[in-house]
């Protein structure tokens, strides 16, 4: 016995609950720190992508101010050689004596221009020195120096342009701190954010005075070293912004950069508080937290398809950022190693520079490319090359551009292009140009090959024996490809630029805009059949509407008249073939009710014959009778089977069975058979096959009884017939059975053999003789076999008897099946008279045939019942309204009402919903079976029908009541 503790009240045992309390708590304490934990990981998830996804932006940031930067100074170095040589002595004016102005109003632009950057600018030409420089309130002030002029060394912000002829010389001296307030002010990245600028070896706080201070040196030194090695980077570590301030733990990304003419090595970086970062995520985390505690099995659902979901995302984010981050330095590199150069031209068209790239470009040195002219460059087409350049000058156009062939140092031929920017002075002469050479023979290539693909394209096209429009987006007709043009509704030329309904009318111009709409409006493909009446006939087309591009659909029409026309055939042939399927079924029904309905009535009286006292010759001549009517039902069952094999009904029905005992059973059956012709019948079954087996056994009985039966008929007298059965596994469980049927009979020639096999056929040279039959039995077992999944191989010769081979697939079983031994319940069977008397039982008997009728009153009168009688359906149901019947024998095909309309009604009255119906039909279809058992009736037996069906039904229906009374 289990201990347990109690609390005594008023005589009440109330199990004591400490226990279940302690758990209780466990539990919840288990509950709250699986959620605290939870929400710790969830929490830590998200900060970490918050930060992935921050530094991500942060360094974008960095690359677009430093790109701007390099281009900013990049344009500024360009603007003033452009100005140095602007301000150069030209041959004629030497002639006249050298100018000793400046050209103020341009020194003006520029440093207006750079405002933000220039801080000084000192021009020197000839004897003249000027000073332009702008003060706090961005006024400009230009200054003659009288003093020597001082060559700058290259300091920081320093440097100097010397133009072309070194008649002029610029010195300048940039404000960097100026320009790089003004351009990191331009990106907002949220509140406790630095924008630092790395020079002169520390960092500094844009729009503020003061350096930023790391806590640990070693820290600062490795963001120093990976700078001036110009890698990017992203760290975290303490920061303070001011010397006594106390370090904070910040995000900091830097992206390093060189700046023309300056050889120091510059970096912008932004560092963020990680405070300021997580902040947000606490916040509203916090209130998230409250609801996640409040759902709490719901939220540990939830929170585990949250990690594996953060999880997946937070890998597939990193490889994206790994693969942009490598594309982006792929770009940077390609954006450095263009395949094109810098050329410079003067007024004549002679270039005087060219940048060194031009060896990557075309293979040669600079050098060889000055005081030669653009054209020599130029393969073919060289006239048209100067009269557009000439005509774009003579325009006054400030751009031009040219496509041609050029030839590398090599010899190898490439496609190049150029644009120039033509230069005029304030007199609108030219004055020469700057120009981009461009290797683009890749881009050539590739739109020649498309070229020559959209060529193809056509040339396919146009060899299609299909018809193909093109329209744009509201339906209007753009090109057409076509072989025969007789195949169209209108011709080309009345329906290029004509909307699809203004061409084709009636249904065929509705149906056809319903499936373009259709396209326009999902962008899937649509299929539409039209009907067209053209000048050659009518024509039937399969057109599908699909996109071509954003601009256009396209649609494709096949000409499916033929196919059509075909199918009107089929069509028709199918209802036919149908229809005499039909045909065939109702005559086998009717065929099967007229010869089962009189079968049912002889051989019921012949068995009922039997149990009357019979002399010898009475025995003999009544054993005929019933034998004639049994051969009878064999045909008739040979003619059912067959029909419903050959229809395709016949279904497989596969149960475990005692293989052996089987085999043995079907054996015997020809027993009597054989001793009536001196037959020795073997038979072997190898040791290969398995005691219990998975096969529908009757088929397999129906299989050997008919080849068998066929051995027994044509073999000699003393003669002998050998069955063999072997068996081979496939796959595990599967088995094969291979079956052999040998005999001595007559056998038949080679050329016969194939006419087996035909239904309603025999082959044998004495089928008229001494072999009879319908010559439907072998056919059935034939498709029998190939329904189980083999094939049957017949050999013979003439007086050699003959070979039935085939094989069955069937499945080995586990399962011990234990063989029973045959009783004999002849006494039990025999013993019905007087049955009434024990058991009486009030029965309707529904039959419209004298015979049958006769035959079922005459064994119930045995039994001692006297039935009601009823000739239809119209008078069972009266009859049952009188009185209340224990048991109804109802015949289905009946004159007035049948017996199945019959049985609904019954069913539906207050008499007819207990008692038993059993049907009696001559139809063997399982259709009707399953349809008789779905209406009400409780049992369907087939005709004829033995006496011991009848007596098993009445004895179940004792049963039945018997178990209602108690």
């Amino acid at each position: 016995m289990t201990n347990r503790n109690y609390n005594h009240d008023d005589d009440v045992q109330v199990p004591a609950r400490p226990k279940r309390l302690w758990w209780l708590i466990g539990l919840g304490c288990g509950a709250i720190l699986i959620t605290l934990t939870l929400a710790l990981f969830f929490y830590n998830s998200i900060s970490n992508n918050q930060l992935d996804n921050r530094n991500f932006f942060l360094n974008k940031q960095l690359e677009f101010a430093a790109n701007e930067a390099q281009g900013y100074l990049n344009n500024l170095n360009e603007d003033l050689i452009f100005f140095a040589n602007s301000q150069e002595v030209s041959k004629q004016r030497e002639k006249i004596g050298p100018s000793k102005e400046l050209d103020e109003l341009r020194a003006r632009k520029l440093l207006n221009n750079y405002m933000d950057l220039i801080d000084t600018l000192i021009v020197r030409k000839g004897d003249i020195e000027q000073l332009f420089s702008v003060n706090e309130s961005n006024q400009l002030y230009v200054n003659s120096l009288k003093t020597s002029f001082i060559e700058p060394k290259h300091e920081n912000g320093n440097f100097k342009v010397t133009s072309d002829k070194g008649d002029v010389t610029i010195i300048v001296k940039l404000n960097l701190n100026k320009y790089f307030n003004r351009l990191l002010d331009n990106y907002y990245l949220g509140s406790n954010t630095y924008k630092l600028v790395y020079m002169n070896n520390g960092f500094f706080k844009i729009n503020e005075e003061g350096k930023m201070f790391f806590q640990d040196k070693s820290f600062k030194t490795k963001i120093i070293e990976e700078i001036n090695g110009g890698i990017r980077g992203d760290y975290s570590g303490f920061i303070s912004g001011a010397f006594n301030a106390k370090p904070k733990e910040f995000l900091l990304v830097q992206y390093p950069f060189k700046l023309i003419h300056l050889n120091e090595n510059f970096a912008f970086a932004f560092a963020q508080e990680k405070t300021t970062i997580d902040s947000a995520i606490f916040e509203n985390y916090f209130h998230l937290f409250l609801a996640l505690f409040a759902l709490l099995a719901i939220v540990i659902f939830f929170i585990y398809k949250y990690f594996k979901i953060t999880s997946e995302n937070n890998r597939f984010l990193e490889q994206k950022s790994r693969h942009l981050n490598q594309l982006l330095k792929q770009q940077t590199i390609l954006l450095q190693q263009s395949k094109g150069f810098i050329y410079y031209q003067n007024k004549e068209d002679i270039i005087y520079q060219v940048s060194e790239n031009v060896k990557e470009v075309l293979g040669f040195h600079p050098n060889e490319l000055v005081k030669q002219n653009l054209g020599n460059f130029i393969i073919g087409g060289t006239e048209d090359f100067s009269e557009t350049r000439r005509a774009c000058i003579e325009q006054k156009k400030e751009v031009y551009s040219y496509e041609f062939n050029s030839e590398k140092k090599n010899g190898e031929s490439i496609r190049g292009r150029i644009f120039e920017k033509l230069i005029y002075n304030e007199d609108l002469t030219f004055e020469g140009s700057v120009g981009i050479f461009t290797d683009i023979n890749d881009k050539y290539q590739a739109d020649q090959e498309l070229v020559k693909s959209e060529n193809r394209l056509r040339s396919v096209l146009n060899c299609l024996p299909d018809i193909i429009f093109i329209y744009n987006n509201e339906g209007i007709y753009l090109d057409y490809y076509v072989q025969h043009e007789e195949l169209l509704f209108a011709s080309p030329e009345e329906s290029l630029g004509k909307k699809i309904n203004e061409v084709l009318t009636g249904e065929a111009g509705e149906k056809a805009m319903r499936a373009f709409n259709k396209v326009i409006l999902t962008g899937k493909m649509q299929t539409e059949e039209l009907d067209l009446l053209l000048d050659i006939g009518r024509r039937y087309f399969e057109v599908r509407f699909f996109k071509l591009d954003e601009d256009r659909v396209i649609s494709v029409g096949r000409d499916i008249t033929g196919q059509r026309l075909w199918e009107r055939g089929l069509s028709e042939a199918k209802e036919a073939a149908e229809l005499a399927n039909r045909e065939k079924s109702s005559f086998l029904a009717n065929m099967s009710h007229e010869i089962r309905t009189p079968l049912n009535g002889l051989l019921g009286i012949t068995g009922l014959l039997f149990k009357t006292p019979l002399s010898t010759k009475q025995h003999e001549l009544l054993s005929i009778i019933g034998d004639s009517g049994e051969s009878l039902l064999n045909i008739v069952n040979d003619i059912l089977d067959y029909s419903k094999i050959d229809a395709g009904k016949m279904e497989l029905d596969p149960v475990a069975m005692n293989f052996a005992s089987e085999m043995e059973k079907i054996v015997n059956v020809f027993s009597g058979m054989a001793n009536q012709k001196s037959l020795k019948i073997n038979l072997e079954i190898k040791k290969s096959v398995p005691r219990t087996i998975i096969l529908d056994k009757d088929k397999l009985a129906q299989i050997f009884f008919n080849i068998i039966g066929n051995a027994v008929k044509f073999s000699k007298k003393g003669g002998q017939i050998d069955i063999t059965i072997s068996g081979e596994f496939i796959f595990t469980e599967n088995l094969i059975l291979t079956c052999t049927v040998k005999d001595n009979g007559v056998g038949i020639s080679k050329d016969k053999i194939p006419q087996l096999i035909k239904p309603f056929t025999q082959a044998s040279e004495a089928s008229n003789g001494d072999y009879k039959g319908t010559g439907l039995g072998l056919a059935i077992a034939n498709k029998l076999i190939e329904l189980m999944g083999g094939v049957l191989h017949i050999e013979s010769e003439i007086d050699q008897g003959s070979t039935f081979t085939f094989a069955l697939i069937s499945q080995a079983s586990e399962e011990e099946l234990t063989i029973s031994k045959i009783t004999s319940h002849a006494a039990e069977n025999l013993a019905i008279e007087n049955l009434a008397d024990k058991h009486p039982l009030d029965i309707l008997l529904v039959e419209d045939n004298d015979i049958n009728l006769k035959f079922m009153v005459m064994l119930l009168s045995q039994m001692g019942y006297t039935p009601d009688v009823a000739l239809n359906g119209v008078e069972a149901i009266k009859a049952v309204e009188k009185k209340k019947f224990d048991l109804v024998f109802m015949d289905n095909q009946m004159p007035r009402m049948n017996g199945m309309d019959a049985t609904k009604v019954i069913r539906t009255m207050p008499n007819g919903k207990k008692m038993m119906i059993i049907g009696l039909s001559a139809s063997v279809f399982k259709e009707d079976i399953k349809l008789a058992m779905n209406i009400g009736m409780n049992d369907y037996l087939t005709k004829p029908v033995r006496i011991q069906q009848i007596v098993e039904r009445i004895k179940n229906c004792i049963l039945l009541k018997e178990k209602e009374v108690k």
